[in-house]
């Protein structure tokens, strides 16, 4: 049996820089350019490119803000990755 090998595609299922899953239709990610963290939305269906990024954010205030907008219900260890971010992408927490 061999594991699924991660890309560097940020619309892939099997994206390297996925750093929390939501819920079943969210996640957040880092950007492929390390610039910034990015909310997507899994669109219906079976797709190539299954990921839609509907958001981006530079802090954590304003990243905490919209995936609370986003969701109804945040999966409890997402808020828990989240919460070990930096104040300011790039930063040191």
């Amino acid at each position: 049996m061999t594991t699924a090998q991660h890309t560097h595609q940020e619309t892939s299922d099997i994206y390297a820089g996925v750093i929390a899953r939501l819920c079943s239709r969210h996640r957040m990610i880092v950007c492929k350019d390390d610039a910034q963290w990015i909310l997507q939305r899994r669109k219906k269906g079976g797709a190539e490119r299954p990921w839609r990024s509907v958001g981006y954010c530079l802090t954590r205030k304003a990243l905490l803000h919209r995936c609370a907008s986003l969701c109804a219900r945040v999966d409890p260890a997402a808020w828990a990755a989240l919460a070990t971010l930096p104040e300011i992408f790039g930063g040191s927490q």
